[in-house]
């Protein structure tokens, strides 16, 4: 069985073999370029840009779409189609 000083010295062992420095992790980055500025799609936006007849629905690639409006979409048989970036 592995004691807490046991285990300490194997997470140190770890961590030293890929930093050099025992307690250091590597830097989270500040901020993914790629994604930019995120939207989020309710029920009730994603009904305003339904045109009743249409098959398919333009959202933003980086769009989130909310859980109840896929349901909603899904059940009347419309697509979403993200736009490209």
């Amino acid at each position: 069985m592995l004691t807490k000083g046991a285990v300490e010295d194997l997470i140190l062992e770890h961590l030293s073999r890929y930093g050099g420095k025992a307690a250091s992790a590597a830097p989270a980055p500040k901020k993914v370029p790629e994604l930019g500025k995120r939207v989020f799609l309710s029920d009730w936006e994603m009904r305003r840009l339904y045109r009743p007849g249409d098959r398919t629905v333009r959202v933003p690639a980086n769009a989130i779409v909310s859980p109840l409006s896929l349901d909603w979409l899904d059940y009347n048989g419309i697509e979403v189609v993200r736009e490209k970036a």
